[in-house]
């Protein structure tokens, strides 16, 4: 299994929400390309690097930091944050990010035809975020704050073009209570063709490898990894 540890980034530090929720943050480093040369150390060369202060106004405010970790050695990113725009992408990918990762603006004026015709389906990584409201899971956008009506297996029903799939429980996340089990399994057992991308709750190495016996290829760790409940050491062995 590949695992992004996580870089969240806020007023330019590193830092972890609890749930999404903006008010609720815990600051662990205040200098992004340390952490990122930390677990560069380990092994651990795909980042997942999201924009807080971009998912939540929709203005990158962290791409600089993104740039002088993108100049580290041997390092691959995902990043996020408050991309609205083709331009915008364009950009990332020109800079050297392995994937961008698309939430609220997929949901925009016919925003997803418009990637679908202009990029190939391995560069971009759709972030659909989705809080469990009566035993279903709905897609919540602008960084988490809104909940929509679309339900994530409706949409993974009817937009397939997109390989990679970043599945994020909300009320999971930072919460170190274990992962959506139950929606990833649904996922993987009815849309085989997908990467899905598990994030949100993880808590311990004995968490990595039930998401590695559904068939999870790939897994996103952060507060476990800052609170020292999985250390970088473990994680070589299941990278």
């Amino acid at each position: 299994m590949r695992i992004f540890p996580a870089i969240d980034l806020k007023n330019g530090n590193c830092v972890r929400l609890l749930k999404g929720n903006f008010n609720d943050v815990t600051e662990y480093n205040r200098n992004p390309v340390n952490q990122a040369l930390e677990f560069s150390d380990h092994g651990l060369n795909y980042l997942h690097i999201v924009d807080l202060d971009g998912a939540q106004t929709g203005n990158q405010k962290n791409i600089n930091s993104v740039k002088r970790i993108i100049e580290l050695k041997n390092i691959k990113i995902q990043f996020g944050g408050g991309i609205r725009t083709i331009d915008q992408i364009d950009e990332l990918l020109n800079i050297g990010i392995e994937r961008v990762i698309i939430g609220t603006a997929l949901f925009k004026d016919n925003f997803y035809e418009r990637l679908v015709k202009n990029f190939d389906r391995s560069q971009i990584v759709l972030a659909l975020d989705f809080k469990i409201i009566d035993d279903h899971p709905f897609i919540c956008t602008h960084g988490w704050q809104n909940v929509s009506e679309v339900n994530l297996y409706d949409f993974l029903s009817s937009e397939c073009y997109f390989q990679n799939i970043l599945a994020t429980d909300i009320s999971l996340d930072g919460a170190m209570n274990g992962p959506s089990i139950h929606t990833y399994k649904y996922i993987c057992d009815n849309f085989k063709s997908l990467n899905l991308i598990a994030s949100g709750g993880i808590k311990s190495i004995s968490d990595i490898k039930t998401l590695k016996e559904l068939g999870i290829n790939e897994s996103i760790v952060g507060k476990a990894i800052y609170e020292k409940n999985i250390l970088l050491e473990e994680l070589v062995y299941v990278n």
